[in-house]
Formats: C-alpha cells, structure tokens, sequence
C-alpha cells in the first residue's frame, strides 16, 4: 500500500460516508495540492477537477469558485482545532509543567502534515490578498489556550492581564520557531529535542512577564 501523501490525508479523518461528501472530500484535497503546487491565483477550477477525477459540472455543483474553496480549506483547519484534546488548567499541578504539556500539544498540531498543508493552501491567498485574512478569525485558532489562561489567571496563578493577548504571545512564541520557518522556508519540522529547547525557552519567557511567583514576576 503506497504512503498517503501530505495532501491526501489533510481532509480524510473526517471518512465521509455518501459518494457526495466523498467526491467532496476529493475536490478539496486536490484544491490543497493544487494552492500549494501553483499558488491560489495561478490553480485553475478545470485543473483541481482533473485532479480530483470529477467533472467540472460536479465540481461546481459543490464549489461556485476558489473563494469558495479556499473557505472549506479554512473550515477543515477549524475542524482540526475542534478535535484537539481540551485543556484545563489545574490549580494542584505545577504550572510550568502545564505550561509545557500545552506547549507541546500546540507544537504537535501546527507541525503536523495535514495542517501544514492546509496552511500553505490557505497562505497561498492571503499572502497575495492581505484582506482575505479578514475572512479568518485568528482567535479561534487560539481559543484552547486563552480558555486555560483565564482559567489559570482566575485561580491567580498567572498575573491578570488579557488572556486572549497572553495566548497570542504563548503561541506566537512557539509558532515563531517552530511552524513558521517550515512554512516560510521549507525547514524540516523541528526535532524532539529541538522542540524541547523551543518550548523550556517559551514557557521561560511567559512566565518571566505572567507568573506570580516571586522567581518569574519582572522587577
């Protein structure tokens, strides 16, 4: 049995059942392929039909244009933040050790294949069309870690500040160094031991500006 490829396996764990949601399925992940290989303005409708073995009527009846497309590849990234584990923040465990697990899940999503190649997919258009980017909401894409950073700031673990904004940082931090220059530049995913250097840096920092304890506060 041959290796899924990137592309293939960034819409399958959803295993659509009826032969439309399935024809579905192979239209978006031709899309994928397609805004990776060629970019969103140069992948032509006829081309993303031919791959997904479909006739133009059919890829129609399901997408009117590669707005439309592009929307679905956005959506499945949503479901893929709908299947991560939820998070909550437990006031009896340590908070750097929190901190970590949390870290680590992160890492784990945005540097596995499919989402990666959803998010080459969907960056094919919003580095070209900045306003497109309005079309996403960011904040849902974070929403796991501003809930435990609320959670944590209400048990006054963490100093109060905006949670929403504490996550943005916690995240950024970790994208900055592991999803982006994979991204961007095409490097390998981190290692596991980088990856463990990203994170101890990460939660280091965070809690140097957020953590109420003596050692972490600023001066």
């Amino acid at each position: 049995m041959s290796r899924k490829s990137k592309t293939q396996s960034a819409v399958s764990e959803s295993k659509p059942q009826k032969l439309t949601d399935r024809k579905r399925a192979s239209i978006v992940q031709a899309a994928v392929k397609a805004f990776q290989k060629y970019g969103y303005f140069s992948a032509s409708m006829n081309g993303i039909a031919d791959a997904a073995s479909v006739s133009k009527r059919t890829l129609y009846n399901h997408f009117d244009n590669k707005e439309a497309l592009f929307e679905a590849i956005i959506e499945e990234l949503k479901v893929r933040v709908e299947q991560l584990p939820a998070c909550e923040f437990d006031d009896s465990r340590d908070l750097a050790e929190q901190l970590t697990e949390l870290a680590h899940s992160e890492i784990d999503f945005f540097t596995s294949e499919d989402v990666q190649a959803l998010a080459r997919a969907g960056l094919s258009r919003v580095l070209g069309e900045p306003d497109a980017g309005q079309q996403v909401d960011q904040r849902f894409f974070i929403r796991r870690v501003t809930a435990w950073m609320s959670e944590a700031q209400a048990s006054g673990c963490l100093l109060e500040a905006d949670a929403e904004f504490a996550a943005m940082q916690f995240v950024g931090l970790l994208r900055t160094f592991a999803f982006w220059p994979t991204i961007v530049h095409g490097d390998p995913p981190p290692s596991r031991r980088k990856r463990n250097q990203i994170v101890a840096h990460t939660v280091e920092m965070f809690l140097s500006r957020y953590g109420v304890d003596e050692n972490f506060q600023q001066s």
